[in-house]
């Protein structure tokens, strides 16, 4: 058996986007073609086909051979089956084969052989070699297209700069690299390994995210199955999937994270005051239901809200930060009211006096009593910050993955910053609960960096 080393060319860019790859002889050409759309960064949108034929060289009756997908519902008049054909069937000539994709935009891919060996079972059927720049944005408008856009966004005195750099938002989205000299060859042989070998690729078999690692390889602090950012992705298609991963590798969130019991305690300070002063026992309300006035104006002046605060600071009902501190605590499941006694739940209180515990309940209850809409709100905001995504655009990612998650907005157009506020106003009660930063200092903009810290832990729980 052979396997074949290819370079393929995209016709027209400049500079020019190309690959070179190893591909086992016995691969199908419809293997070649999944081979293609995720080395160049393609989504697997619109059609494709191969032909043996240079379609920039006047036609030869009867010397061409066209192979597309037994799928399309309308095949070229003659045109073969990819599933019937080999790499090697079409290759053995030496090639070149030509690959078409997206028959409005035009992306013509010229693949070249390089070099031919014999078969390793022991590598995958697939091997990325070598590369350079980022595949095209989906639906730019080919090789013109594409270069006009990339310099419209590059120039923002152009006055189609704000309407293309939208559109970039918008279609592309936040996870797929802007950048056109990006070329991430680990992270591309990383998908290629899960799509053509997943019994070696170190992802759990059952796990449909693609990001949970076998018992084997997972350390302490990986993602499971059941966390947040697992069950998002997992519902994602299949090409966002993919981008996402290779995002979540590229920024590092997914690495563990080592929050000292120290840092915890920084993080979720106010809540946990409210544990530690609620206490095992429970603390009794005023027959109004509210917390004492001397508790109140102790949490107040204990957490440094009272400088922010024009008034005394000591009555629950007229206090919002304090009013919104149980609020929020009642809904992630730390505390509970019963009998006239504010209580801590079971779990809060087995974790009094560990903070790092403490920290796991907090981003734990922070998915709680949200619908399915919010929680995936919730998830992609909780991304936009531990990525490191600017403050205003985050907004973007969560209308985005809420987009191709199937949800619309109740206007039926696109989500608008306002509808995102709304979609993840009680996540971000939570949110602002944590940290040091005074009210005066997030009025102004600032942010704490002990939220991207709380971001990154709350997506694993």
């Amino acid at each position: 058996m052979t396997r074949y080393r290819l370079r393929v060319t995209l016709i027209g860019s400049e500079p020019e986007i190309w690959r070179t790859f190893d591909i086992e002889g016995t691969a199908r050409l419809r293997m070649l073609h999944l081979a293609l759309q995720t080395i160049m960064g393609w989504r697997e949108s619109h059609l494709h086909a191969f032909t043996d034929a240079d379609p920039f060289a006047p036609a030869l009756p009867g010397q061409a051979r066209r192979w597309e997908s037994p799928d399309f519902e309308d095949t070229a008049e003659g045109a073969l089956s990819e599933e019937d054909f080999t790499a090697g069937d079409v290759l053995q000539g030496g090639g070149p084969l030509w690959y078409e994709y997206d028959f409005g935009d035009g992306w013509i891919h010229r693949l070249d052989v390089i070099d031919q060996f014999p078969s390793d079972s022991a590598l995958t059927a697939v091997v990325l070699v070598d590369g350079a720049n980022r595949g095209p944005f989906e639906d730019s408008g080919g090789p013109h297209g594409y270069a006009e856009k990339l310099a419209i966004a590059a120039d923002p005195q152009h006055p189609e700069h704000a309407s293309i750099t939208d559109w970039i938002h918008t279609t592309v989205g936040p996870w797929a690299p802007h950048n056109p000299g990006m070329f991430d060859l680990i992270g591309v042989q990383t998908e290629l390994n899960l799509l053509f070998n997943p019994g070696e690729s170190g992802i759990a078999p059952y796990d449909m995210s693609g990001i949970v690692k076998i018992e084997a390889h997972r350390r302490p602090g990986d993602v499971h199955e059941a966390s947040p950012i697992a069950e998002f992705a997992s519902v994602l298609p299949p090409p966002i999937r993919s981008e996402l991963r290779q995002h979540l590798h590229r920024t590092g969130v997914l690495e563990p994270n080592e929050i000292d019991a120290e840092t915890a305690a920084r993080i979720i300070r106010p809540f946990g005051w409210l544990m530690q002063t609620v206490g095992a026992n429970g603390l009794a309300l005023t027959t109004a239901g509210w917390m004492p006035p001397a508790t109140v104006l102790d949490g107040m002046t204990e957490l440094g809200w009272l400088d922010d605060w024009i008034g005394k600071g000591n009555r629950e009902d007229l206090t919002p930060p304090m009013a919104n501190l149980r609020e929020t605590a009642q809904r992630i499941g730390l505390v509970r009211v019963q009998k006239g006694r504010l209580l801590l739940s079971a779990a809060a209180k087995k974790a009094l006096g560990d903070p790092q515990s403490q920290l796991r309940l907090v981003a734990g209850g922070l998915l709680r009593k949200l619908s399915d809409a919010e929680t995936d709100a919730a998830v992609l905001h909780l991304l936009a910050i531990a990525d490191g995504t600017p403050h205003d655009e985050r907004w973007r990612t969560v209308a985005f993955g809420l987009e191709v998650c199937g949800w619309r907005s109740a206007t039926g157009w696109r989500f608008t910053r306002q509808d995102i506020g709304h979609a993840t106003f009680r996540a971000q009660q939570v949110l602002d609960q944590l940290g040091e930063l005074s009210a005066r200092r997030r009025r102004r903009g600032e942010e704490d960096p002990l939220i991207a810290m709380f971001a990154r832990e709350a997506l694993r729980y």
